[in-house]
């Protein structure tokens, strides 16, 4: 996953209309800049540029600053080690509370991916 996608799926709505537009075209779309341009309304490559720059650096700010794509990560982490983990054991038991415990880490790793 690119970094500045959850980026600014986290923070896009901190952004500026013209920053946050320009990033959704460039990393959910994966527009060029010429593209991006005239999905703008016709505005330069060099606008696009500046919006996609600024945009990228207020978003690293905003990280550095608050640190939720971090937490973000470790926690799916953790779930993808103890899912690996369970599923060890799972391997060596037919204890039902397993099962349970599998879905209970599912729940938790669909709601952080949504």
């Amino acid at each position: 996953m690119n970094d500045y996608v959850l980026l600014l799926d986290i923070y896009g709505d901190l952004l500026a209309k013209s920053q946050r537009e320009a990033l959704d075209l460039k990393y959910n779309s994966d527009l060029s800049l010429a593209e991006i341009a005239e999905e703008m309304g016709g505005i330069s490559r060099q606008s696009v540029n500046y919006f996609l720059n600024k945009g990228r650096k207020r978003l690293s700010e905003l990280e550095e600053v608050v640190g939720s794509a971090a937490r973000f990560r470790a926690v799916s982490d953790a779930v993808g080690e103890a899912k690996d983990i369970l599923n060890n054991i799972r391997a060596d038991s037919s204890d039902e509370r397993l099962k349970n415990l599998d879905k209970a880490l599912e729940k938790i790793k669909l709601e952080i991916n949504s």
